[in-house]
């Protein structure tokens, strides 16, 4: 039966498709204003999931998408906390609760079995990516990207920060050090041959406007699949999408393009 929650005023059916290895129904929508991609998984099981997920290819190895990721998720205009992601794995009721950065996109993703804290949480998820207070506040950037501290008056200035030193943690890794350089020297011409996470040594070369430039040229539902699993009232889940985040958006081109790596002679 086509599936028909939805406006078709509002959203496009592209794909609708029964799987049945899962005994669920699988629906691909395209809200017509924003340009957002919402991947539907209509079945019976209470462990809802959603996720946001944005094609994020870096542009070097400063890695602000790693950067990004972290700090969309320190306060929003409607949950202005200092770390609602925090606030959520201690209080929440979630399955599931994580942020992803990857080499080629950036993904969001929680799942509870409580309906009512799985709104919740994909409300936080959507006001964090879409409306985050990072261009307000410079100090989240500070915070969770990288600064420059002075613990001794006498002493030299330090490079500090929650992803410059968990970058630093990873750079340790003798296995990770030969992973990358394995993935420089196959992909040289991709985003694949560039370091994900950041490396230590360029992350201070990143500065907050081109920060904020990579976070509003990829961080747009033009370039954005939402992911949403399990028993719920997909009528109404739609139009909450609509209402409260994606019709404030028009449709934009967004070159998040991922190319091939060319053959070696």
């Amino acid at each position: 039966m086509p599936f028909s929650a939805f406006d078709p005023g509002i959203y496009e059916l592209q794909v609708q498709e029964t799987l049945s290895d899962i005994s669920a129904e699988g629906v691909l929508l395209r809200h017509k204003k924003s340009g957002a991609r919402i991947a539907l998984v209509l079945c019976e099981d209470e462990n809802r999931v959603f996720s946001v997920t944005f094609r994020t290819p870096p542009l070097d190895s400063s890695r602000a998408a790693h950067i990004v990721e972290h700090t969309v998720l320190c306060g929003s205009e409607k949950y202005p906390l200092k770390d609602p992601f925090i606030t959520l794995v201690k209080g929440s009721l979630n399955t599931y609760l994580n942020a992803s950065t990857y080499p080629d996109m950036t993904m969001y993703p929680v799942a509870s079995t409580n309906e009512k804290d799985f709104r919740n949480l994909m409300d936080v998820y959507l006001d964090g990516v879409f409306h985050p207070l990072i261009a307000k506040d410079r100090r989240i950037f500070e915070k969770e990207g990288w600064s420059l501290r002075l613990s001794d008056p006498a002493g030299p200035l330090t490079v500090s920060g929650v992803v410059y030193n968990e970058m630093k943690g990873a750079f340790s890794s003798p296995e990770e050090i030969l992973e990358r350089e394995i993935a420089a020297t196959l992909f040289p011409d991709t985003p694949y041959g560039l370091e994900s996470g950041g490396d230590p040594d360029s992350i201070p070369d990143l500065t907050y406007e081109h920060f904020l430039s990579f976070y509003r040229t990829y961080y747009h539902p033009s370039n954005a699949y939402i992911y949403i699993y399990g028993k719920l009232d997909y009528g109404e889940i739609l139009s909450y999408l609509d209402r409260d985040y994606l019709s404030s958006f028009e449709a934009a081109p967004v070159n998040s393009a991922i190319p091939l790596q060319k053959p070696f002679d």
